[in-house]
């Protein structure tokens, strides 16, 4: 059973500010919030600690890079293997930036970037040669909107 962590109202403005700057200083955070140094320091050394902070990474624009097509592909395999045998094959294949492993009747949900559709098509066929994926179906993204804001994560 997951441990979970009881989030103060500073943490919560802490999360807030980190959120929309990961890189801002402590000393920032301080200013914006009123409160010492130190103890934002340690507040965000303590949830970095219990895992609520797991990383500070760039946010990488895909389409920057020349990729301007993103794919939702659902998996279904047939009755034999593992997810964790189809997983490590996927590793392998570029262009897929997500693996997730929903309950129901998908056996796995794949986010993949492609430069243009001969890729995405490439990338697709790959996929359906692996041992175990019984068909695939692709939903090409034609938008993408983040509704859920983070206060509501962290209230």
């Amino acid at each position: 059973m997951h441990e979970t962590y009881k989030l103060s109202n500073l943490d919560k403005r802490i999360l807030e500010v980190l959120y929309k700057d990961a890189r801002v200083p402590v000393s920032e955070i301080a200013d914006q919030i009123d409160e010492p140094a130190s103890t934002i320091r340690g507040r965000i050394r303590r949830m970095e600690a219990e895992g609520v902070i797991e990383a500070y990474q760039p946010i990488i624009n895909p389409k920057k890079l020349g990729y301007l097509i993103k794919a939702i592909v659902i998996i279904r395999r047939d009755s034999g293997g593992h997810v964790n045998e189809l997983s490590a094959h996927l590793e392998e294949i570029p262009g897929l930036t997500r693996f997730q492993n929903p309950l129901g009747d998908v056996d796995g949900l794949l986010t993949i970037w492609a430069k243009d559709v001969d890729e995405l098509g490439s990338i697709i066929r790959r996929i359906n040669l692996i041992e175990g994926v019984l068909r695939t179906e692709t939903l090409v993204l034609l938008e993408e909107k983040q509704f859920l804001p983070p206060n509501q994560i962290i209230s």
